[in-house]
């Protein structure tokens, strides 16, 4: 564990470069290629959020949340339409931190104690959770229960900004929302990092939106 704490999560252009040759190869293969669709998305969302501006903070969070959301969404055959949101991410975090036979998604949240601990007792937010003890949780290696309740943080977040509910460049949610982006940041190159690791051959439900093919 000591080993992945210090090396998780990496930065997108090391991820770029580890899953390049790993795609390549599967594109020539005709494998996974939900999988690959899902990744390339991923990175170019988030290598948008990563030239936006220090002024363009609502900006890199629509796009760090369209980077993680090419990961999780899903696919609702049936329905015709995506799977709801809220029941897609939960499906996708029980799939990831099963997948994640490294602890990198332990170890993000290790060393993001702080930004953690700092969006658990955010003010706007306590508006709408309850209030959290991460200590409790850490020492239980609830690592499950951390990851879930912080991306329902940084959900709402994004449903806020998604429905006008804030203006855009609003001095008043500056602080939350910085908090949100820089968890955004690492939760999606962790997600990212247990892909490329071992999650690449995985069925990760149908893919939302499939390229239209000629």
């Amino acid at each position: 564990m000591r080993t992945a704490i210090l090396a998780a999560p990496l930065d997108l252009a090391t991820l770029r470069r580890m899953w390049k040759p790993r795609r390549d190869s599967y594109a020539n293969a005709h494998l996974y290629e939900d999988n690959r669709i899902r990744i390339h998305r991923a990175f170019t969302w988030l290598e948008r959020a990563e030239a936006c501006r220090d002024a363009e903070l609502d900006d890199r969070y629509l796009a760090q949340w369209a980077g993680f959301s090419a990961l999780f969404a899903r696919w609702d055959a049936a329905r015709g339409q995506p799977v709801a949101e809220r029941t897609a991410l939960a499906a996708f975090l029980r799939q990831l931190l099963a997948t994640d036979h490294d602890g990198i998604v332990a170890a993000t949240i290790e060393s993001e104690r702080t930004l953690v601990a700092s969006m658990f007792a955010d003010r706007y937010l306590a508006r709408f959770f309850d209030a959290v003890e991460l200590g409790p949780l850490l020492e239980r290696r609830r690592f499950d229960r951390i990851a879930s309740m912080l991306v329902e943080r940084c959900a709402l977040v994004h449903a806020q900004l998604v429905s006008g509910g804030a203006t855009y460049g609003s001095r008043e949610n500056r602080t939350v929302l910085k908090r949100a982006s820089m968890a955004m940041d690492r939760l999606s190159l962790a997600a990212i990092q247990v892909f490329v690791n071992h999650g690449y051959a995985d069925d990760w439900g149908d893919l939302c939106w499939p390229p239209a093919r000629r």
